[in-house]
Parts: C-alpha cells; sequence; structure tokens
C-alpha cells in the first residue's frame, strides 16, 4: 500500500502528466479511506496492546497516532468536497 501510494504520488507531481480535477477529487477521496482504515487498524492495535497488559506510553501514543489519523481522514474528505464544489462552481 505505501508503495503505490508513492507510486500515485510520483505521478501526481509529475508536470508532464495530465489530471482533471474530477481525477484529483477521487485521488484525494481514496487517501481519506485508507487514512481513515489505518486509524482504525492503529485503533486495532491500541486495543490489543492494553489487552495483552501494554499500558502507559506505548499505549498512549497509539492512542494519539490514531485520533490523528482520524482527524487527517476528516481533512482529506473536507478537501475532496471543496475541490467538487470548485468543480461545480465552474
Amino acid at each position: 500500500m505505501g508503495e503505490a501510494a508513492a507510486a500515485l504520488a510520483d505521478r501526481l507531481r509529475d508536470p508532464s502528466v495530465a489530471h482533471s480535477v474530477e481525477e484529483i477529487e477521487k485521488v484525494l477521496r481514496g487517501f481519506s479511506a485508507t487514512v481513515d482504515g489505518m486509524s482504525d487498524g492503529v485503533g486495532g492495535i491500541t486495543e490489543w496492546l492494553r489487552a495483552a497488559g501494554h499500558t502507559g506510553q506505548l499505549t498512549g501514543h497509539s492512542s494519539v497516532v490514531a485520533d490523528r489519523m482520524s482527524h487527517l481522514g476528516k481533512e482529506l474528505q473536507r478537501l475532496a468536497e471543496a475541490i467538487q464544489e470548485a468543480q461545480e462552481d465552474r
């Protein structure tokens, strides 16, 4: 997944590759869904760590990372919505 995201990033930053606003919106929605899934995964890891007896700084850090990823997913969704609105206003 990380390698695919890096390859997509290379394609998106290449000025010789044409993109549409609709394509960029879809990419952002995909990024949002990916980050949301990763946030859920890190949340699951946090729960597992707690159940396995790992408490304190380790689970606290894991929990913070999951929260930040969740926030990032929401921000990516907002950006995709803003792009969609801009496209509709044209």
